[in-house]
């Protein structure tokens, strides 16, 4: 298959896993399909694409598992998605770096671990600050500022 075609495919299967990751009254049988479109998509973005969509994609398997409240897998995509954003730091757009930190805290909550969420959170938080473009930076404070925080308060994440 055409590297177009690859990428098309990729799309398409992201679009999906956003859509099922938006829906608030996902069904047992749509989050399995939130989570294998994200393993689609980064899938083939790994045949079609570079270490950016790389990086993002397994921060899109770590948002699924995280929204299926499976921490294990979240975590493990989670540590991926930070091992990726290390390696390839100078390469990635501001916004890629925040959103690592941001998967991190929310897996790190999720599997109970407070102490950890709460340091990636606040490093979230500063490299979100200084997100560029102001709609990058909206953007990330949109999601961020939202839930899931798996029992991390808003007091909490304010400190």
């Amino acid at each position: 298959m055409d590297t177009e075609a690859l990428r098309k495919m990729a799309v398409a299967a992201h679009g999906e896993a956003w859509r099922l990751l938006d829906k608030p009254d996902r069904s047992q049988a749509e989050t399995a399909a939130m989570i294998a479109a994200a393993h689609k998509s980064h899938a083939l973005w790994a045949e079609a694409g570079t270490f950016i969509e790389d990086q993002r994609g397994t921060w899109l398997v770590a948002r699924a598992y995280l929204e299926a409240g499976l921490a294990e897998p979240a975590l493990e995509f989670a540590r991926r998605t930070m091992e990726l954003t290390a390696r390839h730091e100078k390469d990635l757009a501001d916004f890629d770096r925040a959103f690592a930190k941001e998967i991190a805290a929310r897996a790190w909550a999720l599997a109970g671990n407070r102490e950890r969420a709460l340091k990636h959170h606040k490093d979230a938080r500063m490299l979100g600050n200084r997100i560029a473009d102001d709609g990058d930076r909206a953007e990330f404070f949109r999601q961020f500022d939202g839930g899931p925080w798996f029992g991390l308060s808003e007091d909490d994440r304010a400190g």
